[in-house]
């Protein structure tokens, strides 16, 4: 496994090019007398610093997602229910199945809808769950290889850009997360990501304190080669959203052949071609991981709130 050393001191070069090219557009600002616009790049340059020598957090600074590029091929904007002609459970092999997944029962019991049109993924303490007392979430993918419903078609796509509108569950313990994944990534050997990859869209870390290094922010992670011994990861980063608990916010990935590019709210935040770019199809995953530490959460039950997740393909 690539070690975590390598991996700071990659985003720690990624922070100090970041510094350059904020100070070059700090001074254009400057002889531009667009002086709001100094003092929000000087914030940025302060958490380049800091991302520099601590890894903290940084807010998205760089290009705006160019949408002119792409066309929708596919969403669901969650105004009719569970479709379980696309969405399945994620380890989850039934409607009424439950199972174990770390410290979670995960059973589509803690799957809603809101009035106006959300979906709404919930992790609480039950003490009469279907499997007695404890901790319940849920996962839900779009996997179209597996079919737990009868009717499940589900979707995969290679190629393009993937967005999710979401407000984040709050509290300790809790691992909400869009990501895209294939089956191939369970090969013994996948060309390092080429013909499987787990593509991180967003998740958060689990050590939730609001006075702590990453409170309010997301990271973006690619996954290679399995998950045995062979794995091997690589984390671009943290950054901040806006006041993610309370707020929608976009999270997206650009992925084409060359590389991914990950976006907060349709601001760039990384990119990397690292494993070698996936060349297959991958699905759609969103669920809430719950971690040992959920003993701490004082906000449950906490609920993820899904708007949309929404996939385009290049135009032309």
């Amino acid at each position: 496994m690539q070690s975590s050393f390598s991996l700071f001191t990659k985003r720690q070069l990624a922070s100090f090019a970041g510094i350059g090219t904020v100070l070059a557009s700090v001074f254009k600002a400057l002889f531009g007398g667009e002086f709001r616009r100094v003092a929000a790049l000087v914030t940025v340059l302060g958490q380049l610093f800091g991302a520099a020598v601590a890894d903290r957090p940084v807010t998205p600074y760089k290009d705006s997602i160019d949408m002119s590029r792409f066309n929708l091929v596919w969403s669901d904007e969650f105004d009719h229910g569970f479709d379980t002609s696309i969405w399945q459970g994620h380890y989850v092999y039934g409607e009424n199945d439950t199972q174990l997944r770390d410290t979670a029962w995960w059973n589509r019991s803690q799957v809603s809808f809101t009035e106006d049109g959300c979906l709404k993924l919930t992790v609480a303490y039950k003490e009469n769950g279907p499997k007695g007392a404890g901790y319940y979430s849920y996962g839900m993918e779009t996997n179209p290889n597996k079919n737990y419903s009868g009717d499940h078609t589900g979707y995969e796509q290679l190629y393009g850009y993937f967005e999710i509108r979401c407000i984040l569950p709050e509290g300790a313990g809790l691992n909400p997360a869009f990501w895209l994944l294939t089956d191939g990534m369970w090969a013994d050997d996948t060309d390092g990501g080429v013909s499987g990859a787990e593509i991180d869209v967003f998740e958060t870390p689990t050590d939730y304190d609001q006075n702590g290094k990453y409170y309010g922010s997301v990271y973006h992670t690619v996954h290679v080669d399995a998950y045995g011994d062979a794995h091997k990861k690589e984390i671009q980063g943290w950054f901040y959203a806006n006041d993610p608990y309370h707020t929608f916010n976009t999270y997206g990935v650009e992925w084409n052949e060359n590389e991914y590019i990950f976006y907060v709210n349709g601001v760039e935040t990384a990119r990397t071609s690292f494993g070698g770019v996936c060349r297959v199809p991958l699905y759609l995953i969103i669920s809430i991981g719950v971690e040992e530490n959920v003993a701490q959460n004082d906000f449950l039950p906490a609920s993820m709130l899904v708007d949309y997740v929404r996939c385009y393909q290049y135009a032309g």
